[in-house]
């Protein structure tokens, strides 16, 4: 008879705590029609098309921030747009046009001062009718806003939300930046002649091999973005064994910072790079110099 009285209590309190009791999650998701801005035009504009079957939204805060790569420094966070969630429907007629100009308003940035590695972040906010707000923890003016309500939910992109929204500033490459160059490297690691080519899919890119001390056809891939040349992190197809490869990486802003480029003239360039396993291979900065044959 114990076991069950518990039994009976037990479901009691399972149902009094269960799915009966819960509430349903929400769902949004915001597409935009470009990942980036091209600042070689006039003013770019990005559209994003809103999507939601929850029914009792009462609003969309989207918030946005810029990191500024040559200072290293993330803005604040300031609201961008807001949007009724009456408005918000599911058949994709829910939309929002917002110009790289209403972006440096919200943050307070000059537009003329922006360049390669600048990444504007956008945050979507979603307050339901019964004062839950998603994701749980905002910043705005750098202060803290936590609703402790919903701290199992991120901020993170899922198919059902769309948390974060990234937005890289571009240029259009006018110089072919291909062919046949002579590298030369202050480390007296790459050398001889680099062969230079576009990567598919991507106008920015270019990739190349050249000799480095006694290997032949090492290299690595580089964006060529306003003026500045990136190198993500990757592997250049050598290594210690065990898996310690060594990787290469833009040097530093405090150290060397990205390499240059005059985008009217690919006679010249410069590629600034760090080897970022020193228990390998590495711990030091090198600069490439590219010169077209």
């Amino acid at each position: 008879m114990l076991f069950c009285l518990a039994a009976v209590f037990g479901c009691e309190e399972q149902e009094k705590f269960g799915i009966a009791e819960s509430s349903k999650g929400v769902n949004f998701r915001m597409i935009p029609n470009a990942g980036s801005f091209n600042l070689a035009d006039a003013n770019p504009e990005v559209t994003f098309t809103m999507y939601s079957e929850t029914s009792n939204i009462k609003n969309v805060t989207v918030v946005v921030e810029l990191f500024q790569f040559l200072s290293n420094e993330t803005t604040d966070r300031f609201t961008l747009a807001e949007i009724d969630g009456a408005d918000i429907k599911n058949d994709g007629t829910t939309k929002v046009t917002l110009s790289l100009q209403d972006f440096t308003d919200a943050v307070d940035v000059d537009p003329t001062t922006l360049g390669g590695g600048d990444v504007f972040s956008i945050y979507n906010v979603v307050e339901l009718e019964n004062g839950n707000v998603y994701p749980d923890t905002l910043v705005f003016g750098g202060n803290p806003y936590i609703n402790a309500e919903n701290a199992f939910f991120t901020s993170g992109n899922t198919t059902s939300f769309t948390g974060q929204l990234n937005f890289p500033m571009v240029c259009s490459v006018s110089s072919p930046f291909t062919g046949n160059y002579t590298v030369t490297d202050d480390c007296d690691l790459f050398h001889g002649t680099a062969v230079l080519t576009a990567v598919a899919g991507n106008p920015t890119q270019r990739d190349f091999g050249a000799g480095w001390d006694t290997f032949p056809g090492i290299g690595f891939t580089m964006d060529l973005t306003c003026g500045r040349v990136f190198v993500a992190n990757q592997s250049i197809g050598l290594g210690c064994g065990g898996g310690s490869n060594v990787n290469v990486v833009t040097s530093s802003i405090d150290d060397l910072g990205p390499g240059g480029y005059d985008d009217l003239d690919d006679s010249e360039f410069v590629v600034n790079v760090y080897y970022s396993n020193p228990a390998c291979f590495g711990g030091f900065d090198c600069t490439l110099t590219f010169t077209k044959q």
